[in-house]
């Protein structure tokens, strides 16, 4: 999908890039994918997290890493990665994931900047959920978070396409942040919350945190138990500030978003595992302790 580093026009035509060999003609890529499915396997009998965040950061300088001709080109590998992650991560079984597409802030970038991601969001939704093998494979049920009102109206309608044409699937969530911000989402859900006590639907006394969490964009999804943001940047850009107050480990990878692999994924599910077990012993002692 997008990512929060794009300053780069859309070229006249898409960039020829080099499919990576196929599992099947390539033998190292047959053992590679045999050794992933053999150790996703092997963690799955732990515990796995429900509900995974991705700020998707690096493409450009990806690009530029890679000596590509036009730097949009990073994006488009960004989009290839995101469906890969998305694969990894339905194959643990996570039940959400929440991606940062596009936050609000970037519509104070150059206008034909803008409009050329509004242009590359619009085909990239309908291609998630027209044409997406992995959304039919996984039964995906992909929803739009954000404020949709300051979309184009042919993005509105992409997005508004996207929602209802998977909003009957009953398997994983994949929530598209476009454009988004956790002051904007905060915000709105203390409008809406004002709003049910203007039409005394609730009283001013029965406000609380569960009442706020009620009306935020992610409503609906598990907790957020891990949220992970590439490229090395140590700072979480306005993203699921809410979600991710407790109970959620937080991972900045050194590593663009495009380079992200499963052997970057393994070992923050491996370190969640450690840590969870290790807070389920500590509740037992407690529990012993108090009985």
């Amino acid at each position: 999908m997008l990512s929060s580093d794009f300053s780069d026009t859309i070229p006249n035509e898409t960039p020829s890039l080099k499919a990576a060999p196929s599992f099947f003609t390539s033998p190292i890529g047959y053992v590679s994918n045999h050794v992933q499915s053999l150790l996703i396997k092997i963690l799955k009998q732990g515990p796995i997290p429900q509900h995974l965040g991705f700020i998707m950061d690096g493409n450009r300088r990806f690009a530029r890493k890679m000596n590509y001709k036009q730097v949009f080109e990073g994006h488009f590998m960004g989009y290839d990665k995101l469906q890969e992650v998305l694969d990894i991560c339905l194959r643990f079984g996570v039940k959400a994931v929440t991606i940062y597409a596009f936050s609000i802030e970037n519509f104070k970038r150059p206008k034909e900047e803008v409009d050329t991601l509004m242009e590359l969001a619009k085909t990239k939704l309908a291609e998630l959920c027209e044409k997406s093998q992995l959304v039919n494979k996984y039964n995906v049920c992909v929803k739009v978070l954000g404020n949709i009102a300051l979309l184009p109206a042919d993005v509105q309608e992409a997005a508004k396409k996207a929602i209802d044409t998977t909003k009957h699937n009953s398997g994983p969530l994949l929530n598209i942040c476009v454009p988004y911000t956790s002051r904007d989402e905060i915000t709105s859900s203390v409008k809406s919350v004002i709003k049910s006590v203007e039409n005394d639907h609730i009283q001013i006394k029965d406000i609380n945190e569960e009442i706020l969490e009620e009306y935020l964009y992610t409503h609906g999804s598990p907790p957020l138990d891990i949220l992970i943001r590439t490229s090395g940047e140590i700072r979480l850009s306005d993203f699921l500030l809410w979600q991710c107050h407790k109970n959620c480990y937080i991972h900045f990878v050194n590593c663009f978003w495009p380079e992200f692999s499963i052997w970057d994924m393994l070992p923050i599910i491996l370190e969640y595992q450690l840590s969870y077990d290790s807070l389920k012993k500590k509740i037992e002692v407690w529990a012993k302790n108090c009985l």
